[in-house]
């Protein structure tokens, strides 16, 4: 088994408990950051628009065919993503917003 698998494997089947963490961050379409303690974060779009996060980096709404945004990934409405803040960044997440506001909770298990 990679080391990829192995640790998605391992955040699949680690449950929430005393040393995980909830955050939340309201962000809109301007790009804004929360510093992050290293984990494996759970991250809960309640609103209903498409927000565009990246770790160490400012965000940036890709045009169509245009090179892709290393290290940037978009959480669906109404959705959750995993990722993975390790040690090897700055631990800083950035956001923002297609239009409109929303409320990212985060929740973290430790790595």
């Amino acid at each position: 088994m990679s080391t990829r698998a192995a640790l998605a494997a391992r955040i699949a089947d680690l449950p929430f408990g005393s040393d995980t963490g909830h955050r939340v961050f309201a962000i809109d379409t301007s790009d804004d950051t929360i510093n992050l303690a290293p984990g494996v974060y759970e991250a809960f779009n309640d609103g209903t628009v498409k927000v565009y996060a990246r770790i160490g980096a400012a965000t940036a709404i890709p045009a169509d065919k245009a090179s892709e945004e290393a290290g940037q990934f978009v959480i669906p409405p109404g959705a959750s993503v995993t990722f993975v803040n390790d040690e090897s960044g700055d631990g800083t997440l950035h956001a923002k917003t297609a239009s409109g506001t929303t409320t990212l909770d985060l929740h973290r298990k430790p790595l």
